[in-house]
């Protein structure tokens, strides 16, 4: 049947709202999009009892069977090397018992942005500068939009001393690994101490290999997390994307059509960072990484804090916040133990809705929360508290 014209505007409104990877402006009332991609890897097979999950990764093909992954509930992967097992829906195992403690970032360490040139990396750039610490914001072309206006008090004007802009791009390993050592031998005393992985596929950008959604949001994640391993730098954050594990939801599919199969890519990203990390000499040395799945983006220009949000486990509820809400999340992780090696959506508490009808809420800026409880909600007045309750994505 062919859909009809309100049908595809609806659809359209829909997926604009709701998802990271498109932002409403509160303040222009316009509708901007960004970084949609095509996929060119077939996706992993995930089976399922009672919610438990094993993940069997499918040999690369350039092309994704989309009717089966759209059936197919992606998962965390469960390793038997930890004898662990994960939940297809990102719900932390029960315990936190850990021996290893995770490794700090101190406030002298410098912080690479990825993508810092896209709404979500800029609003990282100015939160990592706020927490005091020294910036690079690296973009593919080595160029980062300086705000130049008038205001002085901007974090990101260019005479900021601990703003640096530089190259990199996701899609070569060699290179971040190269601009890390360039880092480190130029200011071995603000040496890199996190990656905060704010890139996705460009709009524009459709050329495998280059800048569709398998180079950047499920290659391009990859490369920053070994980057991360290999030169021992304590934090990656990485942001992806809620209902990023609901591939029946109304919501998913919208965002993986229009956005050529970037929420494949992102869950797929997901998936091997969990893997990368839970090597037993990765936990050993207190590497970790936090995964921040925001809900649905708008461009307020000032962060409401923690006690306005609420954080979940479980991929089963969602809303929307700003990009500025969500940076500042990213950076008070870097401060929080709770925030290593897990993974949690994020969002207004007034806005919060089940992910099966949080669109229509998003499309109509309702503020009457859910009633329903997931029981891993987290809230709080600072940050400590918001975070605090988060349980890991897997035990030692």
């Amino acid at each position: 049947m062919v859909p009809t014209f309100r049908f595809l505007i609806a659809s359209f409104l829909l997926v604009i709202i709701l998802s990271p990877t498109f932002a409403f402006s509160n303040r222009r009332h316009r509708c901007e999009i960004s970084k949609p991609s095509i996929p060119t890897t077939k996706l992993s097979a995930v089976h399922h009892d009672d919610n438990i999950v094993t993940t069997h990764h499918a040999t690369t093909s350039p092309v994704i069977n989309r009717r089966k992954w759209l059936y197919t509930q992606s998962a965390l992967v469960s390793s038997s090397f930890l004898g662990t097992r994960a939940y297809a829906d990102g719900t932390p195992t029960e315990s936190n018992g850990d021996a290893v403690i995770p490794r700090k970032v101190s406030t002298e360490n410098s912080v690479i942005i990825l993508g810092a040139n896209g709404g979500t990396g800029r609003e990282c750039v100015s939160a990592v500068l706020a927490s005091g610490r020294p910036c690079y914001a690296t973009t593919r072309s080595g160029s980062f939009h300086y705000y130049d206006y008038e205001n002085e008090s901007s974090p990101l004007r260019r005479t900021n001393p601990k703003l640096h802009e530089d190259e990199a791009d996701v899609t070569s390993l060699d290179g971040l690994l190269a601009l890390v050592d360039k880092i480190n031998v130029g200011a071995p005393e603000s040496s890199v101490g996190a990656i905060i992985f704010a890139a996705s596929a460009s709009a524009k950008g459709k050329t495998p290999g280059v800048n569709d959604a398998f180079s950047v949001d499920y290659q391009g994640v990859i490369n920053a997390a070994r980057c991360c391993i290999q030169r021992d730098i304590p934090r990656l954050v990485v942001v992806s994307s809620g209902a990023v594990t609901r591939p029946n939801s109304a919501v998913y599919k919208l965002l993986n059509f229009v956005g050529n199969g970037i929420m494949e890519a992102k869950i797929r990203g997901e998936d091997e960072v969990r893997e990368l990390y839970r090597n037993r000499g990765v936990i050993e040395k207190g590497l970790g990484y936090t995964i921040v799945r925001p809900g649905g983006l708008t461009n307020d220009p000032l962060p409401l804090g923690p006690s306005y949000l609420e954080v979940n486990q479980g991929d089963d509820k969602s809303g929307r916040l700003s990009r500025a809400d969500v940076a500042a999340i990213c950076v008070a992780s870097l401060d929080i133990d709770s925030c290593w090696d897990t993974t949690f959506e994020c969002y207004l508490k007034d806005t919060a809705k089940p992910v099966d009808n949080v669109g229509l809420s998003n499309i109509l800026r309702l503020t009457d929360p859910t009633s329903y409880k997931s029981g891993r909600e987290g809230t709080g007045e600072t940050w400590n508290e918001l975070l605090g309750g988060l349980k890991r994505d897997f035990t030692a």
